[in-house]
C-alpha cells in the first residue's frame, strides 16, 4: 500500500513541476474545471443561455485538458525502435478531436437557443452573472499567458493551441459580459422576450467565435498527419542557412522537411567533392547542424552527402567550386 501511495506521489508530483510542459496543462485543467463547474450551475440556476454556454465550452475544455495532458506526455517522449520519428503526432490528433467537441457544442446551443426564444426565462441576476464573467475574463487571461510562455519555452502545437484558445475565450468573456449587462437592462425594462433573443444569438456568436482557434489549428494538425513539408517561411530559413555555406559544396541537390509535434525533421542533400576526407564532411556537416539547431531548437536534422562525378577535373585544372575556393 505505501509502495502505491508513493507512486501515486511522484505522479502527481511529476505533473506539477515547474520545469515541464506538463506543468502548463495542468494549470491549464484546473482553470476548466473552475470555469465549467461555477458557469454551468450559474448559467441553469439564473436561466442564462450565454454563462451556460460558456460552462459547456469549459466542460469541453476539461475533455480537451485530459486529453492534451495526455498529448503532451506521449509526444515529449523521445524516437524509438517502434515510433523512429517520435510522438509527435498524438498532440495532431488531439487537437482533431477538440475541435470536433467543440463543434458539437455549437449544435448543442442552437438547440437550446431555439428553446430559450420559445419560452424565455425571468429575471436573471445580473450582478452575479457579471461578476462571475469579469472573475472568468482574470483567470482566462493569465493561463493563456502562462501556457504561451511554456509553448515558447517547449516549442510544442499542443502548448500553443492551448494558449490560443484561452486567449480568444478571454475576449470573448468580455463579450459576455457586455451581453449579460445588456440582458439586465432589458429585463429591467421588462423586455424579457428581447432579452431572451439577445441571450439566445450572443451564446451563438460565443460559439461561432470559440470554433476560430480550433479550425485553425484542425487544419494545420491535419496537415502534419499528412506529413505536410515545412511552411515556406520556415523553408527559406533553412535555405538561407545552406546558402551561407555553398562556397564549400560542389552542389545542393535538395530538402525535405515534415513535422511531428515539436520536433521538426529537416534532411539534406548535398553533393561534395569527390575526394574529400570524413573530417572535412563532418566539419560542414556540424555546422549546418549547429545553425539549423539554433533556429530551430527542436529540429532533428541529417545531411546527406554523395560525392561529385569527377567532371569538373579537366586537363587544364580543376572547375570544383570548392577547390577554386580554398585556392583564393
Amino acid at each position: 500500500m505505501t509502495d502505491v501511495i508513493a507512486t501515486a506521489r511522484r505522479r502527481i508530483a511529476r505533473y506539477l513541476r515547474r520545469d515541464t510542459p506538463l506543468h502548463a496543462s495542468t494549470l491549464s485543467l484546473l482553470a476548466c474545471v473552475i470555469l465549467a463547474v461555477g458557469s454551468l450551475l450559474l448559467g441553469l440556476v439564473e436561466h442564462s443561455l450565454i454563462v451556460q454556454t460558456n460552462g459547456l465550452i469549459a466542460l469541453i475544455d476539461i475533455g480537451n485538458s485530459l486529453l492534451f495532458l495526455a498529448a503532451v506526455e506521449r509526444s515529449t517522449r523521445s524516437a524509438d525502435l517502434a515510433f523512429n520519428y517520435g510522438y509527435g503526432k498524438y498532440e495532431s490528433l488531439a487537437i482533431l478531436v477538440s475541435a470536433n467537441l467543440l463543434i458539437a457544442v455549437t449544435i448543442f446551443t442552437l438547440i437550446n437557443a431555439v428553446s430559450v426564444i420559445d419560452n424565455p426565462p425571468a429575471d436573471t441576476n445580473t450582478l452575479l452573472l457579471g461578476a462571475w464573467a469579469a472573475l472568468g475574463f482574470v483567470l482566462m487571461r493569465n493561463t493563456a499567458r502562462r501556457l504561451q510562455k511554456y509553448a515558447e519555452r517547449y516549442h510544442q502545437p499542443m502548448l500553443q493551441y492551448d494558449a490560443d484558445l484561452w486567449r480568444v475565450d478571454s475576449w470573448v468573456e468580455i463579450g459576455v459580459v457586455a451581453g449579460i449587462l445588456v440582458n439586465g437592462a432589458l429585463q429591467f425594462f421588462g423586455w424579457l422576450n428581447t432579452a431572451a433573443v439577445l441571450d439566445s444569438v450572443a451564446a451563438i456568436l460565443l460559439v461561432i467565435i470559440t470554433l476560430k482557434a480550433p479550425l485553425k489549428h484542425g487544419r494545420e494538425a491535419f496537415r502534419q498527419l499528412l506529413d505536410r513539408t515545412l511552411p515556406d517561411k520556415m523553408q527559406y530559413e533553412i535555405l538561407a542557412i545552406i546558402a551561407e555555406n555553398t562556397n564549400r559544396m560542389c552542389e545542393f541537390k535538395s530538402v525535405h522537411t515534415r513535422q511531428s509535434g515539436r520536433d521538426i525533421f529537416i534532411e539534406i542533400d548535398l553533393v561534395m567533392p569527390y575526394d574529400y576526407t570524413l573530417e572535412d564532411l563532418y566539419r560542414l556537416e556540424e555546422d549546418i547542424l549547429l545553425r539549423l539547431h539554433t533556429k530551430f531548437p527542436t529540429a532533428v536534422p541529417r545531411v546527406y552527402v554523395t560525392p561529385c562525378d569527377r567532371s569538373c577535373n579537366l586537363p587544364a585544372g580543376t572547375r570544383c567550386p570548392v577547390k577554386l575556393q580554398l585556392m583564393h
